[in-house]
């Protein structure tokens, strides 16, 4: 997947062409600016899934290939929003967390494998939970748990 696209249709119109067309093939393009940090964390998602490691006696920190590509999603879904660069961190299993942090709050977005929801957990200024629960890229509560994180 480009880092320049999205799961969503969207129009395309040219100078030769003004009528817009739309086709199931053809998707929205995130605009990179908002989120300098996509490009770079979409490569380094794809280094984790393809040469992450099985350490023994610890744990197989690859990242299942639909769980990264469940990530991919959210990155693009979320790239539109003015959050700071998300950390990754994979966890045995072939799992993986989606991190970002202001000041001392923490928004933490949580993919395992073979599921297409996320676990997430927002905690305020103090360290305390303030948010948590599951959730869909589909659910219109996903923006009001960046803009709430935003607002601190």
């Amino acid at each position: 997947m480009s880092p320049y696209a999205a799961a969503a249709t969207a129009p395309i119109s040219t100078a030769k062409n003004p009528v817009p067309i739309t086709s199931a093939q053809l998707e929205r393009v995130v605009v990179v600016e908002s989120s300098r940090w996509l490009p770079s964390l979409l490569s380094d998602l794809r280094s984790l899934e393809v040469s992450g490691a099985n350490v023994p006696g610890i744990g197989d920190f690859r990242v299942a290939p639909n769980t990264a590509n469940n990530v991919r999603r959210l990155l693009t879904v979320i790239s539109g929003a003015s959050l700071p660069e998300p950390k990754l961190s994979p966890f045995s299993g072939g799992g993986i967390a989606l991190s970002c942090s202001i000041g001392n709050s923490e928004l933490t977005f949580t993919a395992y494998p073979d599921q297409n929801d996320f676990v997430f957990s927002r905690t305020n200024e103090d360290d305390e939970l303030a948010d948590e629960g599951i959730l869909t890229l589909e659910q219109p509560r996903l923006a009001s748990v960046i803009t709430a994180f935003l607002a601190r």
